[in-house]
């Protein structure tokens, strides 16, 4: 298996050289041992992903980018914590922090760090602000000092580490002209969302085709035809078969992806009164996941380019199966279909490894997780994993953007990538 952990010599050895000039200036000495503070409800790891979402959305920036930058913020803020506190393998940077140190302030000055140079333009308006209150409120001292240096060690030797993975390069679709039955056409002037992502090197699996899956259904199968069909019917903007319920869950997971996404686990680390090894841990467990799952989904998408419902109803008499009858005026129930390929579905490949991961980290299947409306359409709980996914799938159908295949082997990206993250990484330490 490939290892995306940065820890060569050199990258260790740089960041033992910064932190020995800390422990030499303040006379401190680096113990072996590091037992977990006292699990007071976290402080930071929750406030500064609330910044980040704040930064993030004053950026404008799509959802492909978004999971990604977070994920860059939960590494970072990850290992910062585990170099101090102790407890679980780190993820990506190895480094031994000054006994001491503040978890709180190596929190903010990794988050702060990561954030800024992901979005430069926030810094004066949003990140600057934020950081000086954050400190202002940890005691002054030479553990707020020791904290703010390993933060700021960590995600620099991250941010280096990930310099070259591909993140916001340039890529190139070129839809074709005229029309093929079954490839995808943009819905939208603007650039196709995440044409890179699939090409990016990922967090914690070997390669981002993993999990590849076979493709969506031939277009002269009876499948198609069913799938097509379905959507056809109960996506309709017209639909008379969709029920007030089913509407409701199609506009709400159409709400703002990464900012809904973020308020969920935020709410569940305060909900369960997380210390910050824990909020730290389950921020990296999920976000990594996330980000993972999204570049497996994105090779797919980009690879299959499969078109949208909206593209292909219309265009139903071109695809060469009888069962297929097309309809020029026809509309899904979302009205913004979005700019990237069908198959698989992106929230297929995020939201059901969200409830993989909650069951593991709370060691049940009884998740007990709530996921807020951003547009009071009333928040949506979930008991389990299964009743998570269900829903997400559906939505989708029920919205009319995508078709059944596309969220079954999106739901299967992105559990097995959960699997993967969760069997590697995020254990207890040995030591």
């Amino acid at each position: 298996m490939q290892d995306h952990r940065c820890k060569t010599s050199r990258a260790r050895l740089a960041a033992l050289a910064v932190l020995a000039v800390v422990l030499v200036l303040n006379g401190a000495a680096t113990g072996s041992a590091k037992p977990q503070s006292a699990a007071l409800p976290d402080t930071q790891v929750a406030a500064w992903d609330a910044i980040g979402v704040q930064a993030f959305g004053a950026a404008g920036l799509t959802p492909a980018e978004g999971h990604v930058i977070f994920g860059y913020v939960a590494v970072a803020v990850y290992d910062a914590v585990m170099a101090i506190e102790g407890g679980y393998e780190p993820f990506a940077v190895d480094v031994d922090a000054p006994a001491g140190a503040s978890a709180e302030a190596a929190v903010a000055a990794a988050a702060y760090r990561v954030l800024g140079h992901y979005l430069p333009a926030q810094k004066p308006t949003i990140l600057d602000p934020a950081y000086t209150t954050s400190l202002a409120g940890i005691p002054d001292g030479q553990a707020k000092t020791d904290g703010v240096a390993v933060g700021q060690t960590v995600a620099d030797l991250f941010i280096a580490e990930r310099a070259d993975d591909g993140f916001r390069v340039s890529v190139t679709y070129t839809p074709p002209s005229p029309p093929i039955p079954g490839v995808w056409i943009p819905t939208a002037s603007t650039p196709p969302i995440g044409t890179y992502l699939g090409q990016m090197r990922p967090f914690a699996l070997d390669s981002a085709d993993q999990f590849r899956p076979a493709g969506p259904p031939a277009l002269s199968s009876k499948r198609w035809a069913d799938e097509y069909n379905e959507v056809k019917e109960i996506g309709s903007s017209m639909s008379t078969t969709r029920t007030a319920d089913q509407t409701i869950a199609a506009r709400f997971w159409a709400e703002a992806p990464v900012q809904q996404a973020r308020r969920a686990f935020r709410e569940f680390v305060l909900g369960h009164e997380l210390g910050v090894v824990e909020a730290a841990r389950f921020m990296a467990m999920i976000s990594v996941t996330y980000a993972d799952g999204l570049i497996a989904c994105f090779d797919a998408k980009y690879l299959y380019a499969f078109w949208r419902p909206i593209t292909a109803i219309r265009a139903g008499d071109t695809d060469g199966n009888e069962a297929t009858v097309g309809d020029l005026a026809w509309s899904p129930l979302l009205p913004v279909t979005p700019n990237h390929p069908e198959y698989p579905s992106a929230h297929s490949c995020l939201t059901p490894a969200a409830g993989r991961v909650i069951a593991r980290f709370l060691q049940t299947q009884q998740i007990d997780f709530t996921i807020p409306s951003l547009t009071g359409l009333g928040d949506r709980h979930y008991a389990s994993p299964k009743d998570l996914e269900y829903d997400v799938a559906n939505a989708r159908i029920w919205g009319g953007i995508h078709f059944r295949s596309a969220v079954e082997e999106g739901a299967k990206i992105g559990k097995k990538t959960a699997d993967h993250v969760l069997a590697h990484y995020f254990h207890k330490s040995k030591g």
